[in-house]
């Protein structure tokens, strides 16, 4: 009897898919709208990362200490993310690098929490990296925009969106056969559409 998807990974296919919608539009903003777009993306990480201190509680099931170096490593990002409108290319080249250094800081401390005996710990750790990842996949492709859509790079951002048009195109057909999918094979399927992911992310960076 094929066994139906678990909720679990229902819910992460639509979010895939909800990101992926996510950055088709995002690709084809222009330079102002891109520019807007990253300061409404800047408050849904402030936001985002209160939720997340909140879930900490009393640290009981992560320890103190390792929910003291969480907090902090969180509040220094919200700070970075908080900051107001840069009104400058390099305020806003720095704005974007101090977030990126703030989300791999976040994702390392996460990922020294000791998961061996706790699965609601589990549970949260990977909500936060997947979560993590979907942001710096948002902050990344912002980067890319704002640094070669300008008029003297029209030419090479022309390309550059064509590639991950085509990526992206690719990364939805697969997820659209998902509904298909038996959750027996959620492991191969997830592989298929990690290494999909990789190269969506591949093209942002090449730069």
């Amino acid at each position: 009897m094929i066994q139906e998807p678990t909720i679990k990974e229902k819910s992460r296919l639509k979010e895939c898919k909800l990101l992926a919608e996510e950055l088709s539009t995002q690709l084809h903003l222009a330079i102002p709208e891109a520019k807007d777009e990253f300061e409404i993306q800047k408050q849904n990480l402030v936001n985002w990362l209160e939720s997340i201190e909140n879930k900490l509680g009393d640290g009981k099931n992560i320890g103190e200490e390792k929910v003291s170096k969480l907090k902090s490593v969180i509040e220094k990002l919200q700070v970075q993310a908080a900051l107001a409108k840069a009104e400058t290319e390099d305020g806003l080249k720095e704005q974007q690098q101090k977030i990126a250094e703030g989300i791999q800081k976040l994702k390392q401390e996460v990922g020294s929490i000791d998961i061996t005996t706790e699965e609601k710990t589990e549970r949260f750790t990977e909500e936060v990296n997947k979560k993590l990842d979907d942001f710096n996949t948002k902050f990344d492709l912002f980067r890319l925009q704002l640094h070669l859509g300008k008029e003297e790079a029209k030419e090479i951002w022309h390309e550059k969106k064509k590639r991950i048009t085509e990526e992206l195109r690719e990364l939805k057909s697969k997820l659209e056969t998902s509904e298909d999918f038996a959750s027996e094979n959620w492991d191969v399927f997830s592989s298929e559409m990690s290494a999909a992911w990789k190269h969506v992310t591949q093209a942002f960076k090449s730069s």
